[in-house]
């Protein structure tokens, strides 16, 4: 069944109006008809099968006739602290990150990067990235996307576990061992030119475990998705028991919602 975003709310009779791009995806893409049965995400662990009552190009009014509710536990939360990267390069570590699981991304100036300037209409782009990423992998809660940091001034003392992908690391992989005690994670990865001797200075200021990605050097894009997918293993991500916990709520109405 397909899935799509809640962009509004649900009316007390049961029916949901929408509109924009997520109207034109269900009508122009997909060309879904009258009385054919989709899926809706509110972005809060919120999922609602609904049948398409009209449609217009611009316009398509649902009937919810279920609510669940989807809970994915997470003993390591993570944060990819990424530095910018061009272009579409940093649209896909965006994608990917939110199909891999990533709890949130934080954007990281960093000394080699060069997308520096204003970045309003970037996170703005990023966000309608996550939520196509989550329509396609069935994730019901979007991977936040943090504000773009300067690593300079960026506060990592939330952390429990701080672990930074270094290409001139030539000793150590990354050990599990970090895995034995949950608690949230920060993952840190550099621009296409790597991290300056002085970003890995104040990371290690920081306390963050360096570990290499190989003897390969690898692409900034590729070294993004090969640590956080490494990572996610490591912390149990990928293990059966951490799939989506279903709650019906098909008894309770929209008010109910959480």
């Amino acid at each position: 069944m397909r899935r799509f975003f809640l962009t509004d709310k649900i009316r007390p009779d049961g029916r949901v109006v929408l509109t924009g791009a997520e109207a034109r995806h269900i009508t122009s893409v997909c060309r879904l008809k009258f009385g054919q049965r989709i899926e809706l995400f509110d972005g809060k662990g919120n999922v609602y099968t609904a049948v398409l009552e009209t449609a217009a190009k611009n316009s398509v009014t649902l009937v919810i006739d279920e609510r669940r509710v989807e809970i994915s536990p997470e003993r390591f939360p993570l944060t990819l602290a990424q530095s910018l990267l061009k272009g579409k390069k940093m649209d896909l570590v965006v994608q990917k990150a939110t199909e891999l699981g990533v709890h949130a991304l934080l954007p990281l100036e960093s000394r080699y990067c060069e997308n520096h300037g204003p970045h309003t209409r970037l996170l703005e782009r990023w966000h309608r990235i996550v939520i196509e990423a989550c329509k396609q992998c069935r994730r019901t809660r979007p991977m936040r996307i943090l504000p773009v940091t300067d690593l300079a001034h960026a506060d990592f003392s939330s952390f429990r576990h701080r672990l930074v992908a270094y290409e001139h690391e030539k000793m150590f992989a990354l050990s599990k061992h970090f895995s034995e005690q949950p608690g949230p994670v920060c993952l840190v990865l550099g621009p296409e030119g790597g991290l300056h001797a002085e970003d890995l200075h104040t990371l290690q200021q920081w306390n963050f475990t360096v570990f290499s990605l190989g003897p390969l050097i690898l692409r900034a894009e590729t070294a993004a998705v090969v640590a956080t997918a490494i990572v996610r293993y490591l912390s149990g991500g990928f293990d059966p028991v951490n799939s989506p916990l279903t709650v019906d709520q098909s008894s309770g109405g929209p008010e109910d919602c959480v």
